[in-house]
């Protein structure tokens, strides 16, 4: 239960610096990590949320040995807090970047999806309306090799499988891989172990059968599917267990590992990589997509 401290005064306001780091440490899971992002020391961040919770009255963070995560307090506030962000971020690009006009075309894996593309297409149409986007949801063994031919601008894409890290990508944000399955099913209990992946060349695929194979058990890859969305379908009907980041858990289906005797996986990053002749838009919009994950970069 949340303590209430003290009422804020009429007079405080919200400090875009500390909502900044309220949003990384939700983001990444930790004030070290967090203070990374926001290019300050983890003793200035660790201050600024002290500082913001005796102003507020409440707990923002749960801490643990595992990280931090918000409390229900917390995510309240980060729906504000997401908004302002995004609005100052607007604002700034309004008045100090020229009048940005042309066409961007980027390319996204599946999860950059649903509600964070739509919340970053619609402050970047704000800002620059007369630059054309055009959005090609794929694969990141597709997506890097059509960057290289010039048939992208800029990607957004999970690192590792086939795809190696280059010296110029930037990291987006890493999670801890999981066991997703139904909430009651029988498919993670069947023998081989039916697993949901993507194609050849996937990262959480490769990382998925390493883990396996290291681990002996008998599996079968009972269902192959290059979208999140459709590898989820299969889970949600019992047919297969998936691996899947922890985030993507929700109402319906569980996060499986070692207790309930299934292999620990490995972590996934996503980063972002632009194209050799990146101009002035495509920089823009890599800037804004880069914002949504609480990482600022000076583009």
């Amino acid at each position: 239960m949340n303590k209430i401290m003290h009422a804020p005064a009429p007079s405080a306001t919200l400090d875009v610096d500390i909502l900044r780091s309220v949003s990384a440490i939700a983001e990444v899971g930790s004030i070290a990590a967090a203070a990374s992002r926001v290019g300050r020391t983890p003793a200035a961040v660790s201050m600024q949320i002290k500082k913001l919770e005796e102003m507020l009255g409440r707990t923002l963070f749960n801490r643990s040995r595992q990280g931090m995560t918000p409390t229900a307090e917390g995510e309240r506030l980060l729906i504000y807090a997401r908004q302002m962000l995004d609005l100052n971020r607007a604002a700034m690009q309004a008045f100090t970047m020229p009048e940005l006009a042309g066409e961007v075309s980027v390319g996204l894996i599946d999860s950059f999806g649903g509600v964070r593309l739509t919340k970053v297409l619609s402050a970047f149409a704000r800002s620059h309306p007369k630059v054309t986007v055009n959005v090609s949801i794929a694969e990141t063994v597709d997506l890097a090799p059509a960057l290289d031919r010039g048939e992208l601008d800029v990607i957004l894409f999970t690192m590792g499988g086939s795809e190696a890290k280059r010296p110029s990508d930037f990291v987006m944000a890493e999670e801890q891989l999981v066991w997703i399955a139904k909430d009651g099913g029988q498919a993670q209990r069947q023998r081989p172990l039916p697993i949901a992946v993507s194609g050849e060349g996937c990262p959480w695929r490769k990382l998925t059968t390493e883990a396996i194979e290291a681990d002996g058990m008998d599996f079968r890859i009972a269902y192959v599917a290059g979208f999140d969305h459709a590898q989820f379908a299969a889970v949600e009907a019992d047919l297969a267990i998936a691996p899947m980041p922890k985030s993507y858990v929700r109402h319906g289906v569980v996060a499986l590992g070692p207790r309930d005797g299934l292999p620990t996986l490995g972590k996934t990053q996503v980063a972002m990589r632009l194209g050799d002749r990146a101009g002035s838009a495509v920089r823009a919009l890599a800037s804004d997509i880069s914002a949504s994950y609480g990482v600022m970069l000076d583009l």
